[in-house]
């Protein structure tokens, strides 16, 4: 009769403790749309330093989601997480000084600045940042124009199953 109620304790014991996780809360209230009751949840988290939060709260201000949509709120909590080393940050930061409205404007050269990110997620083995970087390599935005270094970005993002890198690659390299 011990091992049962043990059983039933460990369970509960479980289930408080996952209720009681405000990032666990945050990701399922997200996850189900409920993205104000998220961005609640987050804030404090984001502000207290964790680097989860603060990227998950820069996604809902980027896309307007439960909070506002703010650009600028989001790169400063993604420059937040990255600097602990989110590479998902990383690879957001890239993303949005070369496709953002507002980032383009806080930075002196915005294809640039989303290479030097896009270089450090792709670094870190991000596979959509290795494509991306490529591509950039490929025309010459933010960096030289190098059909080496956008096959060589690119093969290590097919390396990891990136479906548009291989395409890419046999277009940069036939042949190979």
């Amino acid at each position: 009769m011990r091992l049962p109620t043990l059983l039933i304790s460990l369970i509960i014991a479980s289930t408080q403790a996952l209720a009681g996780d405000p990032l666990a809360e945050a990701t399922r209230a997200s996850e189900s749309g409920r993205n104000t009751q998220a961005a609640h949840l987050l804030a404090p988290l984001a502000a207290s330093g964790n680097a989860t939060a603060q990227f998950r709260l820069g996604m809902l201000y980027y896309l307007g989601q439960g909070v506002p949509e703010d650009e600028k709120q989001a790169i400063l909590l993604w420059k937040k997480a990255a600097a602990q080393g989110s590479i998902d940050a990383m690879y957001q930061l890239g993303s949005a000084f070369l496709f953002g409205a507002q980032a383009a404007k806080i930075v002196p050269d915005p294809d640039r600045e989303a290479a030097l990110w896009y270089f450090q997620a792709a670094s870190a083995g991000h596979a959509e940042a290795q494509y991306h970087l490529g591509l950039l390599f490929l025309a010459g935005k933010g960096v030289v124009d190098s059909k080496t270094e956008a096959a060589r970005w690119m093969r290590k993002a097919a390396s990891q199953g990136h479906q548009e890198a291989k395409k890419a690659l046999a277009i940069i390299e036939p042949g190979k």
